[in-house]
């Protein structure tokens, strides 16, 4: 009898132990997508977090590329992270939350390549982490670096054209900031460079590359509105900070379409900009909602008899 106590009492312990215990399965995963590749020409590298299942809202990671390879443009992928460190063309490390939310899979950013010498060209990451939503543990489990064999050199003035060096201006920050649709860059679009911490803003409209620049930035965070028209199409947070006082990166729109406030943006936007819609919408928005009036007043007055 006692025997079968001390057995029971065992399986409670475990019973208990086990669900309350904080050891959880780290199953999220970092790295260069693609992994290897044979490359005489630019081409395109991601770099992708991967949850499996797991929810996420932060992570970080030192990216270092070796001394053959040069970065030709960076586009933030659909993270959609709130940047403590913003990654650039000069530094692609990163480190980012996203707010109020979670993701399970997402990339962070894709990077144009240079191959400027042959042999073997590599992306490693160091000092990586993935947070999961809600209680901040660790869940990265694997980090994946890249490894490509470059088969051609690229003369880097050639493609790189003029890129702005890592300069400071009396401790003021330069943005050249991207907006492209796929690889297309859109053109013509106002971008709106809203400060968190003020009432401050600053305004420019992308050039034939679809690039808008904006100089004498203060250090700190802004929120980036892209309107085509009146249409809000894309949004993200960018940190300006750090010891590169040019930052250089871009948005995709592609990766913004799938958001709905995105979506109700666009709408909204189309409604304010055509009065005839808006008059429309209003005009069956009354149709129906005195259909629907009609409707329950039908209802009430068959329940009376």
């Amino acid at each position: 009898m006692n025997k079968l106590k001390v057995i029971l009492v065992i399986i409670l312990l475990l019973f208990y132990i086990i669900p309350n215990s904080n050891v959880y399965a780290a199953n999220s995963t970092m790295g260069s997508l693609p992994e290897t590749g044979y490359y005489t020409k630019p081409f395109k590298v991601s770099l992708v977090i991967d949850g499996h299942g797991d929810k996420f809202n932060a992570a970080q990671a030192t990216v270092k590329l070796s001394s053959n390879l040069k970065i030709k443009d960076l586009t933030l992928g659909d993270c959609n992270f709130s940047y403590l460190h913003t990654p650039s063309i000069q530094d692609p490390t990163f480190e980012g939350i996203i707010i109020s939310t979670y993701l399970t899979k997402c990339t962070v950013y894709t990077l144009t390549l240079i191959p400027i010498s042959k042999g073997h060209g590599t992306i490693t990451l160091s000092k990586t982490h993935v947070k999961r939503y809600g209680d901040a543990a660790e869940v990265l489990s694997k980090t994946t670096n890249g490894s490509y064999t470059l088969a051609a050199a690229i003369n880097p003035s050639t493609v790189l054209g003029t890129q702005p060096e890592n300069t400071s201006q009396n401790g003021l920050y330069t943005l050249n900031l991207g907006i492209f649709k796929g690889t297309t860059p859109i053109t013509n679009a106002s971008v709106t460079l809203n400060t968190v911490s003020s009432k401050d803003t600053k305004q420019a409209t992308t050039d034939k590359t679809g690039t808008a620049y904006y100089s004498n930035l203060k250090k700190g965070v802004y929120d980036a509105v892209v309107k085509e028209g009146f249409s809000k199409v894309g949004e993200t947070i960018v940190n300006v900070s750090g010891p590169n006082h040019t930052l250089t990166l871009a948005i995709n729109l592609d990766t913004q379409s799938t958001n709905p406030l995105m979506k109700m943006g666009s709408l909204l936007g189309a409604l304010t900009s055509n009065p005839l819609l808006l008059v429309g919408v209003l005009t069956l928005g009354i149709i129906v909602g005195i259909a629907i009036a009609f409707l329950i007043i039908k209802l009430l007055e068959k329940k009376r008899r």
